[in-house]
């Protein structure tokens, strides 16, 4: 494969030619380039394509700051890239344009307008498409000014095309409402708050064949959520229906292709909260908040996957309670629709992952990475006996009636000291060594073992009879809730301290070994399965010691565990996070 950065240089390269006629040099290279044959050429040139970016990504401040390796310097450049490419030729201009529109991230109010422009001028390059990444919260006060300014210099520039008349007709009529509103567009003016949220949905109404959308999304209530977005794209699915299922307007039909939804919560902002120094008022509960997002989930048919970064949490129907109180009646789960759900930095505790299993009855993914959540450490100082029979809507009642079609469960808490109740019996997902349908499954031991747990110096009960027995990859995570005292002091630790840890924790590590050396010779008669388990250390200094006397990692603990699962031709590591 050829490195994509020689494949930069080269862009950089045939750009310098093209500006300069006066040597023969890039038209013999070009001869050369255009008898390579079309299937070669289209593989070097998708070297360029821009890295998609991932959730929880900021715009940049400045692209005169940017690093090299950094995510929008790539990005950047590969663009480029691919630009030079299409002035070189017609033939090359065929193979790189379509690949300049594949991957599509809107960081400013302008080019965000200006890609609506080309849509508009050119409705060809919308079907190129595939991913599209807004990085703008578009409820934001100052990303509506900004908007607006934009909108007053750039409207008259637009020449929309005429065809097709089905996307085009209320396009045009859109444009024409906003010159006559031109006028009247203040910068600082209420009336047009939802100019942003407008020209996403018509920007999304060109991307026929998107197949994942990014948007970032408010995560406190001073940002209102996107209801002028949602009636859009609703309005748009009613326009393109009434004119029936020939193939020619199927074709046509947006929002159809778009399997995977990510919902960024706004970094800058949730940045803002995390410094001491905020001149803002921080909410008690802040994040996205996806349950009020049911009216896009209904208008993109083909969603099948969720990705959420920073959430609040909260996942209750709320169209359920709105039935309920109007008319008692039922509705269907928000989430029906979804296969995968990920959250990351989530603060959704045990009772709302009971709400996402309810309201997602076909999941077959659910993974969740936790953020440390204020509201136990206010539960704890209420809770100096907590409860330990489940809640109703604890975790685990969730498991046992509707998670008939789980195949993956990844997640897990820093701290549920005094709601072990919302878990399950004890704190514990008992209903785990019942569920035949997981395959894989990445759970913390304290979940496994509830309140008698191994660090009690009790016996309790043996690994194997607290796991799924049809599971393919097992991760144990080595986490306790007492944990949480030690996990954000230790980044401070000295060589002292890490080491005074290693020497307190010797009988745990003894008890620890024997329970995975107790697993590793008996599983096989419950778990037939079972090919790979990772056992990932939270705090390394459990397992890890350097010393005058040499150096102890963690898989030195677990070699002889290692050999065993190894006999029976099921892969074992352990990782020190």
């Amino acid at each position: 494969m050829v490195p994509a950065m020689a494949i930069l240089d080269a862009a950089d390269a045939a750009d310098a030619t093209m500006q300069d006629a006066s040597t023969g040099r890039s038209e013999k290279q070009l001869r050369h380039l255009c008898t390579l044959p079309l299937e070669i050429i289209t593989t070097i040139l998708e070297c360029l394509l821009p890295q998609k970016p991932d959730l929880g990504e900021t715009r940049p401040v400045s692209y005169e700051k940017l690093d090299e390796g950094e995510l929008w310097y790539d990005h950047t450049r590969s663009r480029r890239g691919l630009w030079s490419m299409c002035r070189v030729s017609r033939q090359l201009s065929a193979i790189a344009q379509p690949l300049l529109y594949r991957v599509v991230a809107l960081l400013s109010e302008e080019s965000m307008f200006l890609f609506f422009r080309t849509l508009t001028d050119r409705p060809q390059c919308g079907p190129w498409t595939r991913y599209l990444s807004v990085h703008l919260t578009l409820t934001r006060e100052s990303v509506i000014r900004e908007t607006r300014r934009v909108v007053g210099r750039l409207l008259r520039t637009f020449h929309p095309a005429s065809t097709p008349p089905i996307l085009m007709d209320p396009i045009r009529v859109a444009l024409e409402i906003m010159e006559v509103s031109l006028p009247a567009l203040s910068t600082y003016d209420g009336d047009f708050d939802d100019v942003p949220q407008v020209v996403v949905s018509f920007i999304l109404m060109f991307l026929t064949r998107l197949d994942t959308l990014l948007l970032q999304v408010p995560v406190c209530d001073d940002n209102p959520e996107y209801d002028a977005l949602f009636v859009k794209l609703g309005a748009a699915r009613d326009h393109f229906r009434q004119f029936g299922n020939t193939p020619e307007h199927a074709a046509l039909t947006p929002f159809q292709r778009i399997h995977t939804l990510l919902l960024q919560g706004d970094p800058e902002l949730l940045a803002r909260f995390d410094t001491d120094d905020c001149d803002c008022e921080v909410p008690e509960l802040f994040g996205a908040q996806p349950r009020r997002y049911h009216a896009m989930f209904a208008a993109l048919p083909a969603l099948r996957t969720l990705e959420v970064s920073s959430d609040d949490g909260a996942w209750n129907n709320i169209l359920e309670e709105e039935h309920a109180f109007l008319s008692g009646g039922t509705i269907e789960p928000y989430l029906g629709g979804f296969r995968e759900i990920y959250l990351h930095d989530s603060v959704t505790c045990p009772i709302h992952l009971h709400q996402i299993l309810r309201n997602a009855p076909h999941l077959q993914t659910l993974y969740m990475t936790p953020r440390i959540d204020p509201r136990f450490e206010q539960r704890n100082h209420h809770h100096h006996h907590p409860p330990t029979e489940p809640d109703p809507m604890a975790f685990d009642v969730a498991l046992t009636h509707h998670a008939h079609n789980l195949r993956e469960l990844d997640v897990a808490w820093y701290d549920c000291y005094g709601c072990y109740n919302l878990i399950g019996p004890e704190g514990r997902l008992a209903s785990l060594a019942s569920n035949t349908t997981l395959e894989k499954l990445c759970v913390q031991l304290a979940v496994l073992f509830g309140v008698s747990s191994m660090t009690s110096g009790g016996g309790g009960p043996a690994l194997i009879d607290l796991l799924p027995p049809n599971l393919v990859e097992l991760t144990l995570e080595d986490w306790w809730w007492s944990s949480l005292n030690v996990y954000d002091a230790m980044r401070d630790w000295r060589h002292s301290e890490k080491l005074a840890y290693y020497r307190e924790n010797s009988e745990y590590r003894q008890r620890a070994i024997a329970m995975m050396a107790h697993f590793a010779a008996r599983f096989r008669a419950r778990m037939g399965r079972l090919r790979k388990v990772l056992l990932l250390c939270k705090i390394p200094w459990t397992w890890e010691m350097a010393g005058s006397n040499g150096e102890v990692d963690a898989e030195f603990h677990f070699r002889e565990v290692k050999e065993v699962f190894k006999e029976q031709g099921v892969e074992f590591s352990v990782e020190a996070a």
